[in-house]
């Protein structure tokens, strides 16, 4: 239970630039003398088991579908054209009540996306199917708690003209790859396709080896005794987090944090405080293994990844106002925790059954 609230208080820390407990930004270290804090144990030579990675022809079809499907584009529709869910028609429509027009029944050149719900049950299916240049009569029934009372439960007929229409259509393979200009062939393009697959589940299969020794090494290592500093730090600004969330919500602090399953202040503070030494016993970790083994970033390597935080939206203040610590601070320990995973990948044994991505 302890470790299912942590993570949910991970996740409602509103700290979203990297991975919760991982390195998200950290005062820094450099005054202490780690050696007295933690007892790192063994982190090289850890086991991981293999990967075995395939993409199927589905796989590749899939990922092409749903590429040609967010390509849509609105096509006029000619006239004679059968309605299908999902067109946007535009129609003139005039509803009568015991053969009477009534307030609010008649509209024209009103354009309607079939499907949507938004006109009463029966009015848009009963277009689908239906084609353009057509005049059709709807006998439909008013809902019994329709928002107007007086026409709630009653009985109507629409007449409703189809006066023209739009489809979303999706690009064919050729016409997809003729628009790109960047493959010579569609062959060519679902090769780049399963290529970009194949990438990507290597990178997941890496990350998750990278998780499996990262927390094999945790489980290795003691903490002697904690910095005071950093915990109460991260303590504060966790707290300070729940008030600024409840404000936004319009709660509470209380009621939220009944929302998120805590029991009351005590549970929170509980909980607060074994999340923010789990963050403090990573990040020395990720400090410690990186001094120890000579692990260093470049200027450049920061210089990307504050573009890259920029290019994302966030800027210096926002970073701060995020993690509670500044824009150097959190570049600093995420790219030694980063570098930090790939020696201990590079350093690993690869042994048992290989997993499946």
């Amino acid at each position: 239970m302890k470790k299912g609230l942590i993570a949910a208080l991970c996740l409602i820390m509103i700290m979203t630039l990297g991975a919760c407990g991982s390195g998200t930004g950290s005062m820094s270290y450099d005054d202490y003398n780690l050696d007295e804090y933690i007892e790192v144990g063994q982190y090289k030579g850890l086991e991981v088991k293999p990967y075995v990675v395939s993409v199927s022809q589905d796989e590749v079809d899939a990922a092409i579908e749903k590429t040609l499907e967010s390509s849509k584009k609105e096509k006029k529709l000619s006239d004679g054209t059968v309605l299908k869910k999902g067109d946007i028609a535009n129609i003139d429509y005039v509803g009568r009540i015991d053969g009477k027009k009534f307030d609010g029944g008649s509209a024209q050149g009103t354009d309607l996306e079939l499907g949507s719900g938004t006109f009463i049950d029966g009015f848009e299916d009963g277009l689908i199917g239906k084609k353009i240049g057509e005049t059709v009569d709807l006998n439909l029934t008013f809902p019994e708690n329709y928002g107007t009372k007086k026409y709630a439960g009653k009985d109507a007929v629409f007449t409703v003209t189809i006066n023209s229409a739009t489809r979303k259509v999706a690009m064919t393979e050729e016409e997809y790859v003729k628009s790109k200009g960047d493959y010579k062939s569609v062959e060519d393009y679902r090769k780049a396709v399963k290529r970009k697959l194949r990438n990507e589940k290597e990178e997941t299969a890496m990350e998750d080896q990278k998780k499996s020794l990262w927390s094999d090494a945790i489980e290795n290592t003691k903490v002697i005794k904690y910095p005071e500093r950093e915990v109460k730090a991260y303590e504060e600004f966790n707290s300070a987090q729940i008030d600024t969330a409840a404000a936004n919500y319009g709660v509470s602090r209380e009621e939220l944090l009944s929302q998120y399953g805590f029991k009351g202040e005590d549970d929170f503070a509980s909980v607060n405080e074994d999340s923010s030494k789990l963050r403090v016993k990573q990040e020395m970790m990720a400090v410690y293994i990186a001094n120890k083994e000579g692990i260093t970033y470049s200027d450049k390597e920061a210089e990307t990844m504050l573009q890259n935080l920029k290019d994302s939206g966030f800027d210096e203040e926002s970073i701060k106002e995020q993690t509670g610590r500044t824009v150097e601070d959190y570049i600093h320990v995420e790219l030694l925790y980063e570098k930090v995973l790939d020696f201990l990948l590079d350093n690993a044994k690869i042994k048992g059954t290989a997993k499946s991505y």
